[in-house]
């Protein structure tokens, strides 16, 4: 998978993990998340 994590990993994770994983990886990449509506933020 990508970042280096296996499939079987990610998805053996709870949930709140899981969303963890995501978050990090996706602010590393440049996106930007809003904790408060746990939604990822528009670039517009």
């Amino acid at each position: 998978m990508k970042n280096g994590v296996p499939f079987d990993v990610a998805f053996a994770l709870p949930p709140d993990e899981r969303l963890a994983y995501v978050v990090v990886l996706g602010t590393l990449q440049g996106g930007r998340f809003d904790w408060l509506r746990l939604r990822w933020e528009d670039d517009d």
